[in-house]
């Protein structure tokens, strides 16, 4: 691909980020407007969009990467993490729009329920393949390819368990998931236990961007200094986020807790947000 059809592609698509964010504003306003069923107004709130903002960094970063250097697959992983973050905030406010007005669009619920299984891979771009990848788009050495493999398989067994697992959606009202297997709860156990997996993969990922930069000199040591830090600090907040999550899971039954499916795409897109 030419310099200038990837530059095209790439601010293309930063502009369907761009895009897909407004139309989850607007939706976001349209349902705020309305009248939100039980305690879920009270949980929608302006603070949840404000902190969404700073997702806008990877379209934006993505693109100037892209467009300058195209073979780097760094510039169009942030690009595609644009496009998930902005996807999943918009699915989301369309559903609780749908959720406002009943009647107002189609699906609404399936639409919502779509986050149940696309925040696993999304999470996993950045806080896994990006900090592996890091600065140069290929691996540290050889030695950690089994790690690319292995959170690609774990990304797609979790993304399916969480996307079937029974039970309420978390943060929509008490409506059960549309895609969840009815009268099977060994998926979410599944699920769960993959999840420990992928926690496992997200740590090691951001080990290896730690042991490069120790590894490194001069410009490229600079450049890793800063997203080693942001990789570093996102994946601590995650793990800690599912690391509750997952005691508060085994303690439930215990407790008489109502079990939820995962927290998917919030328009939040930070892991403690979940």
């Amino acid at each position: 691909m030419s310099t200038r059809a990837s530059a095209l592609l790439a601010w293309s698509l930063a502009g369907l980020s761009l895009a897909m964010f407004v139309a989850s504003v607007t939706l976001w306003v349209l349902a705020r407007s309305a009248h939100l069923p039980g305690d879920l107004e009270a949980s929608v709130t302006p603070i949840d969009m404000l902190v969404s903002v700073p997702v806008l960094a990877f379209p934006v970063v993505g693109a100037l990467i892209a467009s300058k250097r195209s073979h780097n697959p760094i510039g169009w992983i942030c690009l595609a993490e644009g496009l998930q973050w902005a996807f999943l905030g918009m699915i989301e406010s369309y559903g609780l729009y749908g959720l406002a007005r009943p009647g107002s669009v189609p699906f609404p619920v399936a639409v919502y329920a779509l986050g149940e299984w696309l925040w696993v891979p999304t999470v996993g771009l950045v806080a896994i393949y990006l900090p592996l990848l890091f600065p140069d788009g290929r691996l540290p050495s050889g030695r950690w390819r089994p790690l690319a493999w292995i959170s690609g398989v774990t990304i797609v067994l979790e993304s399916a368990g969480s996307g079937l697992t029974p039970g309420p959606i978390s943060d929509f009202g008490g409506v059960r998931n549309p895609y969840g297997l009815e009268g099977q709860p060994w998926v979410a156990n599944a699920a769960d236990a993959i999840l420990v997996v992928f926690l496992v993969c997200i740590l090691a990922s951001v080990l290896s961007l730690i042991l490069r930069y120790r590894r490194s000199l001069g410009e490229r040591r600079q450049q890793i200094k800063w997203i080693a830090f942001a990789a570093s600090f996102v994946g601590f907040g995650f793990v800690s986020a599912m690391a509750s999550g997952l005691i508060v899971l085994a303690l439930a039954p215990r407790a008489g807790v109502v079990r939820t499916t995962h927290r998917s795409g919030s328009i939040c897109c930070f892991p403690w947000c979940w």
